[in-house]
């Protein structure tokens, strides 16, 4: 492994122990902020199903068989009061269908089809169909209009105290803005944010690795240089002592060249007087 990959791995490991310190946090509140907007896109898909059923006039709410309706008015006080959340089941066959059953119906009330929910009072055979005589538990009087088998659209099976105002608050244009649009639009604003925020993170440490790696090839060619510098120094330092060497050694021949001319000269000298003398 040479230098440079060692300085990538380095980084790497760094980069990867700072992502591990933040990702406890993030994943906590990503986890939170999606289960907000799962919880949005549900209440808004019913809010938005039971909007358009109610106003179609067509039939009432259905989500898995269980037609929700809330109610308005007091007319089935203290069993059902305003604001409270009607769960009733489809009926298959009217015929099942008993005294003293509280039923959700299409009816007349000021000249508009609305839905109804009152319990039964009596049952009346037509002939080929069933008539039901209806009142509210908070009325005096029985309804004025009875029921045919094919206005019925489902049978009380239980209700969720005050939730039915949260819904009709959610089919207002304010209500579906509060709780539904505005969560929507800061999650998507947040995961904006998130990418673009995990765009420029990758971009610093491409760009931290880069840098990294350009500093290990600057150090890898300065220690180069430096090597060949100090090979360069040593070889003439070689050569400065090899020349003092060969210096040295001429010097000493020519001073034994002298010493030995000087001997001689010394010599034919002190033969010279002998001679002389004799």
């Amino acid at each position: 492994m040479n230098k440079n990959e060692k300085v990538q791995n380095t980084a790497n490991v760094n980069v990867g122990k700072v992502e591990k310190k933040q990702r406890k946090p993030r994943k906590v509140l990503n986890t939170i902020i999606n289960v907000v907007l799962v919880i949005a896109i549900v209440v808004a898909g019913i809010a938005t199903y039971v909007s358009f059923v109610s106003s179609s006039g067509q039939g009432a709410p259905n989500i898995f068989g269980l037609r929700l309706l809330s109610i308005q008015t007091n007319s089935m006080a203290d069993t059902l009061l305003p604001g409270d959340l009607v769960v009733s089941t489809g009926v298959k066959d009217p015929a099942d269908l008993r005294p003293g059953d509280i039923i959700t119906y299409w009816t007349v009330i000021n000249g508009e089809r609305v839905l109804n929910t009152h319990r039964i009072i009596n049952i009346y055979d037509g002939g080929d169909y069933l008539i039901f005589e209806t009142q509210g538990d908070n009325n005096t009087t029985v309804d004025p209009l009875t029921v045919h088998e094919s206005e019925i659209i489902g049978k009380y099976s239980f209700h969720i105290s005050g939730v039915g105002k949260v819904f009709d608050y959610l089919q207002t244009p304010t209500g579906f803005l509060i709780v539904v649009v505005v969560p929507v639009f800061i999650f998507f604003i947040y995961h904006l944010v998130q990418f673009f925020r995990v765009l420029f993170e990758y971009q610093n440490v491409k760009n931290r690795i880069k840098y990294e790696q350009e500093r290990g090839r600057t150090e890898d060619l300065i220690a180069a240089q430096q090597e060949e510098q100090a090979k360069k120094e040593a070889e003439r330092a070689q050569m400065e002592a090899e020349l003092r060497e060969k210096l040295r050694a001429e010097l000493l021949e020519s001073m034994a060249k002298e010493q030995q001319a000087a001997q001689e000269q010394k010599e034919q000298e002190s033969q010279q007087e002998t001679e002389q003398g004799e």
